[in-house]
């Protein structure tokens, strides 16, 4: 892969999508062209594990100010926590391969393979799935050379800014691993705890300056 690849990771609410608009309209004001990428969890071999899953109450929905919350307690099960990262890999894989690319354009991802990881490893409180062949395959798809960063936002500004995280009860958890990941993978961090704008100019001199 050719492309300028910028890779923004971050707990839901985090402010991923917003500044990824902001490191959009940069490049554009530039005449560059860009792709934004989400790509999270898909499920197509993984789906009938999904809805067997429903079946026996290792995924469960409730529905708190007409908010749908779901939750994955596939470590209650030792196989599940063991089959389900392997078909998601899987999955990933054959989705990541079917996205259409440009070589043209500067990729952005938002949501992408270290997004899919640290919900596994929510998922099945494997906190150190990161670290063996599943997690580390999955890290591989990463392209090479991408540069990438995660914003870090505590528990309550995430409750307060994004609704449907309101009542989230794997926020504690979902925060934790992407702490695990940024600290062991030695991953760029940037708080979004501080004032928009001064976030917003962090973020491009990271990306602009360490390109030229």
């Amino acid at each position: 892969m050719n492309n300028i690849v910028f890779y923004i990771a971050g707990p839901d609410g985090s402010g991923k999508t917003t500044y990824i608009r902001e490191i959009e309209s940069y490049f554009l004001k530039k005449n560059q062209k860009v792709k934004h990428i989400w790509l999270r969890s898909p499920k197509i071999f993984s789906k009938p594990l999904m809805a067997f899953c429903r079946l026996i109450g290792l995924t469960k929905y409730t529905i708190i100010d007409e908010v749908k919350y779901g939750k994955h307690e596939f470590y209650r099960s030792k196989l599940i926590s063991w089959i389900f990262p392997i078909l998601q890999l899987i999955d990933f894989k054959l989705k990541w391969l079917l996205t259409k690319k440009d070589s043209r354009a500067i990729l952005i991802f938002d949501r992408f393979a270290l997004d899919t990881l640290a919900d596994l490893m929510v998922d099945t409180q494997r906190f150190n799935l990161h670290k063996n062949f599943i997690g580390k395959a999955f890290i591989k798809l990463i392209p090479e050379h991408t540069k990438m960063l995660l914003l870090s936002v505590n528990e309550e500004n995430i409750r307060l800014r994004k609704e449907d995280t309101k009542f989230d009860e794997h926020l504690q958890n979902k925060i934790k691993v992407y702490d695990i990941l940024s600290r062991d993978l030695g991953i760029k961090v940037i708080d979004n705890n501080r004032d928009y704008k001064l976030v917003k100019n962090e973020i491009l001199k990271y990306l602009t300056n360490e390109r030229n």
